[in-house]
């Protein structure tokens, strides 16, 4: 059960990806003029296409054609959450989505999305690796006042400065990478990177008992240990592939953890529905109980899986891949 439930810690490495590629692209693009404008339209093209498709479609198209589920029945009383990015403070007025409870996180982003451009542009690496830092901190302390006032553990979770400080140590990576001293010494010590990421991932995993965020340590440091784990373990990625001399960095190049990155955005949104209007029926139709076997559950995860890959696939070629060649017209000026 807390295996299952430790994967909580993708939405970590999720989110310091993110801290890490979007305070690179601010930071390289801030003495542009066009940099607001190069940057949200960008993000538009990337994000917006398929999120409001699969809410036209939930929304507007299921209930035209007089087939609403359950869950979405549900959720139309309150879809305004989903509509505005705001879904992940949805449950404190118990208007959570029963459809669509994993967008909290693509929440989470469209609001950092928002607000960090601002606060980048004045600064440069050094300044914006002060900032970094600082908000770390300031989350980690954000998420120990909580726990100390008893908010339920699910609140803290999709809380959006409670989950800042991965994207804020993404972004430590980015801007120490654009500190010349820094980035060559970071290079030479790739290998040390991957020693000291493991080496706290096996300190974390027993810290905080498994990844299991209902202890005090789990719900308070236990995300910040993670986020630093999946941080180091980046900027040895980063290290590794610039220095092109450590053979552990090519796995990263195998093609088809390619092809997932690729789709991994569609995937991400298609997954739960799938697994409800799909997944589930099935098994109910079928009545069959896949949690009584490690086997069948397993396979039931592969079917799925293979599912919503060959769904993301299709909207990568019908519908994402046009809107992302509009970039070409919002580039960075400067």
């Amino acid at each position: 059960y807390r295996i299952s439930h430790a994967g909580w810690t993708g939405v970590q490495l999720f989110f310091v990806l993110s801290g890490f590629l979007i305070t690179g692209i601010l930071l390289d693009s801030r003495l542009a003029k066009n940099h607001y404008s190069s940057f949200y339209v960008r993000r538009v093209l990337r994000i917006f296409p398929l999120y409001y498709g699969v809410l036209a479609i939930t929304f507007i198209v299921l209930p035209a054609v007089g087939r609403v589920p359950a869950s979405v029945a549900s959720d139309q009383h309150h879809q305004i959450w989903l509509w505005t990015y705001l879904t992940n403070w949805a449950p404190l007025f118990g208007a959570g989505s029963k459809t669509f409870p994993h967008f909290w996180s693509l929440a989470v982003e469209e609001q950092f999305y928002l607000v960090w451009p601002l606060l980048i542009r004045t600064r440069g690496p050094a300044g914006c690796l002060r900032l970094c830092l600082t908000v770390a901190a300031a989350s980690l302390a954000v998420r120990c006042l909580l726990y100390w006032y008893a908010v339920p553990g699910h609140l803290i979770y999709e809380n959006s400065f409670c989950r800042m400080d991965a994207l804020a140590l993404g972004g430590v990576a980015a801007a120490a990478l654009r500190i010349p001293d820094w980035r060559e010494k970071i290079f030479a010590a790739s290998n040390r990177f991957l020693i000291v990421g493991g080496l706290l991932f096996f300190v974390s995993m027993v810290v905080t008992r498994g990844f299991w965020t209902g202890t005090l340590a789990g719900a308070t440091v236990g995300y910040t240990l993670v986020a630093a784990c999946f941080t180091l373990l980046l900027v040895a990625i980063v290290g590794a592939e610039a220095n092109a001399s450590s053979a552990w960095v090519k796995i990263f190049r195998f093609r088809p953890l390619r092809a997932l990155g690729k789709y991994s955005y569609a995937m991400y949104v298609f997954h739960k529905p799938v697994h409800d209007f799909v997944g589930q029926p099935l098994l109910t139709m079928l009545d069959f109980d896949v949690s009584q076997s490690v086997l069948w559950s397993t396979a039931y995860i592969i079917i799925v899986t293979a599912i919503t890959f060959a769904a993301a696939l299709a909207s990568w070629h019908v519908l994402e891949k046009h809107f992302l060649r509009l970039k070409r017209f919002f580039v960075p000026d400067g």
